[in-house]
């Protein structure tokens, strides 16, 4: 299997656990792993075309490693920054300021988050 198809069925992965936590109503790991289907898709692309996977989590870095090989990607720039502001909050509880919950996702980020990574993978031509 290759490096690429790798980075893509973890994707597929953190997908399915997003459409099956919005199943279930947990709206902080729809988004969480929303961002991280977005982070590994991108990861795929790089690896498609060869180029070095960093170690980073952000999809912004990502995004502008991606947009050097085809810059229409440019165009998720905005919808990557609003997936990587989940990823500390919902990684690291104590993040999250005690009585700030109100601060956590909705079910309306979640249904956007995971229409955002849906469309993104779209866009790179992996899933």
């Amino acid at each position: 299997m290759s490096a690429a198809a790798r980075w893509t069925a973890f994707a597929a992965e953190d997908l399915a656990m997003a459409e099956a936590a919005q199943g279930l109503g947990l709206w902080n790991q729809v988004c969480l792993h929303a961002q991280q289907a977005a982070a590994k898709s991108l990861k795929a692309f790089l690896a498609e075309r060869h180029r070095p996977i960093p170690m980073v989590h952000h999809l912004a870095e990502l995004l502008a490693l991606c947009t050097e090989a085809d810059q229409e990607l440019s165009r998720f720039e905005d919808h990557c920054y609003a997936l990587d502001k989940y990823l500390i909050p919902l990684t690291y509880p104590d993040a999250v300021p005690t009585g700030q919950t109100d601060s956590l996702p909705t079910e309306k980020d979640a249904h956007e988050a995971l229409g955002i990574v849906k469309e993104l993978q779209k866009a790179l031509r992996v899933s």
